[in-house]
C-alpha cells in the first residue's frame, strides 16, 4: 500500500511539475507533505500552536518538545496557512469598491532536532522576483535555520531571511489578525532582511538579542533608480549593513510584555541612522493592549515618506532637482485594544499618530507631515476550537502638512469600511 501512494503521488508531481509556474513548487511540496504524513506519521497527540506571531523569537518552535526523543513527522513540523479577504467600500483618494485578498501566507516551521529548527513562510500575493541586495525573492518572509546551544540551551543563533528584532508588538502580532499598519511597520522598516541573530534567554521571562542584518534588501542603485531622484552628491556605503540589539521580557506573570529595542544602520556611505523602539502589551483573560512607541533619526529618507512632501515643495525652485531628504526624523505611537466582552465576540480598535520632522530647516520645521489612523471594529469567533474570526471595521486615516510644506501639499483623507473572514489555519 505504502509503495502504491508513493508511486501513485510520482507520476502526480511529474505531470504536475509540467503545468504550473516556478513559483507554484512551494505548493507542491506542501501537498507531498501531507501524502508522506498520511502514510508515516503517529497519532501523538501533541498539542499544536493555534496561532502564531510574526517574529522567530518564541523559542522552541513547536511546543512540547523538550527531550531527545523526536519520532514522528507530526511531532515535528507545523504547516499553517495565514488567510484574510474583506469586501471593501473606501471613499477619499480612492472610491473604487473591491473584494480584497488581504492576506495569503504558508508557513512550514519544526524541528530537525530538539536543538536545530527551521521556518518557512511564503506570501502567496507577492512577486517572487529576487531583491537586487540579497538575492531573495520578495514573497519569501522566513527562510531560516535556528540552533540552540549551550548550558540549558540558553543561547540560538538563527541565520537567514527572517524578520526584524524590532520593539514593535504592530510587527510581532500574527499578521492575519492585524487589519491596517502604521506607517513605521508598512513603509519605514525592513520587516523581512537577511540576517545573523544571536539570542541568550538570561531566565524563562528575559531574552536579549543581536542581529546583524542588511539595511535594506535592495541595493543603493536600485533604490535611486526606482524613484528617479537625484544622488545629491551621495554615495552606497561599503557596509550597508544594521544592528539590532533588543530585549524581550515577561514580567507580572507574564501579564506585561516587552519588546524593547535599539537599531544602528547605514544606507549611504558616511551617514548613520539611530532608531529606538519601546513596545508594551498587556494581556490579560478577556483583554489584550499593546503599545509602541518609535523615534527614528534617518541620515537619507531611502523610505521616502517624507521626501515627496518636500520635493513638491520645492519644485518651482530653479534648477531643483527630486532627491531624498536628509536628516530626518521620525516618531510614531500606536495602541490597539482587543476585548472579548461575551464568548465568542470581540471588539477591536487601534489608534496611531505620526510624525515627521526637519530640524535642521526651519522653514519645513516641526511635524511637517503628520499621519494618524483610528479603527474600530467587531469580530466573531464561531468555532471556539478555530482561529477564525468573522469580522467588520471602519478605518479612518488622514495626512496632514504644516508649515511651508503645507502650502504645496494638499491633506489626503481616506474612510473605509471592511467586512470579511480571516483563519488561521493550522493544518499539520
Amino acid at each position: 500500500m505504502k509503495q502504491n501512494l508513493r508511486t501513485g503521488f510520482t507520476a502526480f508531481q511529474e505531470c504536475l511539475s509540467k503545468t504550473i509556474s516556478m513559483n507554484k513548487y512551494f505548493l507542491s511540496f506542501i501537498i507531498q507533505l501531507f501524502v508522506v504524513q498520511s502514510v508515516f506519521a503517529q497519532n501523538t497527540g501533541i498539542e499544536k500552536s493555534s496561532t502564531d506571531s510574526t517574529s522567530s523569537n518564541k523559542t522552541p518552535t513547536i511546543q512540547g518538545i523538550s527531550d531527545g526523543s523526536l519520532s514522528g513527522l507530526s511531532e515535528r513540523i507545523d504547516v499553517n496557512f495565514l488567510l484574510r479577504s474583506s469586501v471593501d467600500f473606501p471613499s477619499g483618494a480612492s472610491n473604487q469598491a473591491s473584494v480584497n485578498l488581504n492576506e495569503a501566507r504558508m508557513e512550514l516551521r519544526g524541528d530537525v532536532t530538539p536543538d536545530l529548527s527551521f521556518r518557512i513562510r511564503y506570501r502567496l500575493n507577492r512577486s517572487f522576483a529576487q531583491n537586487s541586495l540579497d538575492n531573495a525573492p520578495g514573497a519569501v518572509d522566513h527562510a531560516n535555520l535556528t540552533y540552540r546551544f549551550g548550558t540549558g540551551k540558553k543561547w540560538h543563533l538563527t541565520a537567514g531571511k527572517q524578520s526584524a528584532s524590532v520593539g514593535s508588538w504592530e510587527f510581532d502580532k500574527n499578521p492575519t489578525f492585524e487589519y491596517q499598519y502604521t506607517e513605521y511597520v508598512n513603509r519605514q522598516l525592513n520587516l523581512f532582511l537577511l540576517a545573523m541573530k544571536l539570542g541568550y534567554d538570561v531566565t524563562e521571562n528575559h531574552t536579549f538579542q543581536l542581529q546583524l542584518h542588511n539595511t535594506s534588501n535592495s541595493n543603493f542603485n536600485t533604490i535611486y533608480n526606482t524613484t528617479g531622484y537625484n544622488t545629491d552628491g551621495l554615495r552606497p556605503s561599503k557596509t550597508p549593513f544594521g544592528l539590532y540589539v533588543a530585549w524581550l521580557g515577561n514580567l507580572l506573570d507574564e501579564k506585561w510584555q516587552t519588546f524593547y529595542s535599539y537599531n544602528i544602520s547605514q544606507f549611504a556611505r558616511g551617514k548613520t541612522d539611530h532608531a529606538v523602539s519601546i513596545g508594551n502589551q498587556v494581556v490579560l483573560d478577556r483583554f489584550k493592549a499593546y503599545l509602541d512607541l518609535q523615534s527614528t533619526n534617518m541620515s537619507v529618507d531611502y523610505p521616502n515618506i517624507g521626501s515627496p512632501a518636500v520635493n513638491t515643495f520645492m519644485a518651482p525652485t530653479p534648477g531643483f532637482t527630486p532627491v531624498f531628504l536628509q536628516d530626518i526624523n521620525y516618531k510614531t505611537a500606536v495602541l490597539r485594544v482587543d476585548y472579548e466582552f461575551i464568548p465568542k465576540w470581540f471588539v477591536t480598535a487601534k489608534g496611531f499618530y505620526e510624525t515627521a520632522s526637519h530640524r535642521k530647516d526651519s522653514e519645513i520645521g516641526d511635524n511637517f507631515r503628520e499621519h494618524t489612523g483610528l479603527l474600530a471594529g467587531l469580530e466573531y469567533k464561531p468555532i471556539a476550537s478555530q482561529e477564525m474570526r468573522l469580522f467588520s471595521y471602519y478605518y479612518y486615516n488622514t495626512s496632514r502638512y504644516n508649515n511651508a510644506v503645507g502650502v504645496s501639499n494638499p491633506n489626503q483623507k481616506l474612510h473605509l469600511f471592511s467586512v470579511g473572514v480571516l483563519y488561521f489555519v493550522n493544518a499539520l
